[in-house]
């Protein structure tokens, strides 16, 4: 339990980092890490055995990642159609090279990995990169806000799910997939998280020198939205390791697992809160 509180504490501490300094090194940095070592452990617990399969795997995964954070912000484009084609049939042709030890079900999970994960957590520069898609409208203040509430809607749905489920859980709320998550501690988490958010959005609007574009009423409504996100990705994720037969995706991190194991919420939310932005403030900005 204390290196669980302690590394807890240091992962809270860099995502605090992360929403005080949107534009500096640190959240590429950090979210490629998060990426890559969550693709090798995916495709360690799918049992991939080629080492071929994970560079390319992770080559691919760093292309993604630079796409989502830099394309739009240095106005160049990728050939996406050829490049994830050649992918694909370099991927397919291992079959044939590794005949007997890599099979297709070993390079379809790798390329689904590779495609999800980093697709997924690298909404996270894609909203930070509003900053310039919405110029004049969008200011640092309100990056900060987002990313914010994006981690705010992941984290405090999961811990205040643990504590009010641990004091007044009776009722399993998917008992064959994740035996210690109760339906009271799933109301528990949203609502914590989404008052956590709620309070988050009139600190923005009181402190950024114009208030956040998307009108109160409708992020009031996505702070309700989020944790159920972020709790429909965790069980997505204790789905797979309950298929696989694993307590945790890794244990790089004492006390929470694998790398993977802290990012499944974050890559559900990220794609569906980035996804969400793009619309409301097309309609209100």
């Amino acid at each position: 339990m204390k290196s669980r509180i302690i590394y807890g504490l240091l992962l809270g501490f860099l995502g605090i980092a992360i929403v005080i300094f949107p534009f500096t090194p640190l959240p590429d940095v950090a979210v490629l890490a998060a990426v890559l070592v969550a693709v090798y452990e995916l495709m360690k617990v799918f049992g991939v055995k080629n080492k071929f399969v994970y560079a390319m795997s992770m080559a691919f995964s760093t292309l993604v990642i630079a796409y989502s954070g830099y394309a739009s912000r240095l106005d160049f484009e990728i050939p996406v159609v050829p490049v994830v084609t050649a992918y694909i049939m370099i991927m397919l042709a291992i079959i044939v090279v590794d005949f007997g030890k890599t099979t297709f079900n070993h390079v379809a999970l790798s390329m689904a990995a590779s495609f999800f994960i980093p697709g997924a957590v690298g909404c996270y520069l894609r909203i930070r990169n509003l900053f310039y898609d919405f110029d004049g409208i969008v200011t640092l203040g309100h990056i900060r806000f987002i990313i914010w509430f994006c981690l705010a809607g992941a984290v405090f749905a999961d811990t205040f799910a643990l504590f009010v489920g641990v004091k007044f859980g009776k009722k399993k709320l998917c008992p064959r997939v994740s035996p210690k998550k109760t339906v009271e501690g799933a109301i528990g988490g949203v609502i914590g998280s989404a008052v956590i958010n709620i309070i988050a959005i009139f600190v923005c609007n009181a402190l950024c020198y114009k208030p956040f574009p998307i009108p109160v009423p409708v992020m009031i409504v996505l702070s309700f939205v989020l944790p159920v996100i972020s709790m429909l990705g965790d069980l997505i994720a204790s789905t797979i390791k309950r298929n696989y037969g694993i307590k945790d995706f890794g244990n790089l991190i004492p006390g929470h697992g694998g790398i993977m194991d802290r990012i499944d919420s974050i890559s559900f939310v990220a794609p569906f809160m980035y996804g969400m932005l793009v619309i409301l403030l097309k309609i209100f900005a």
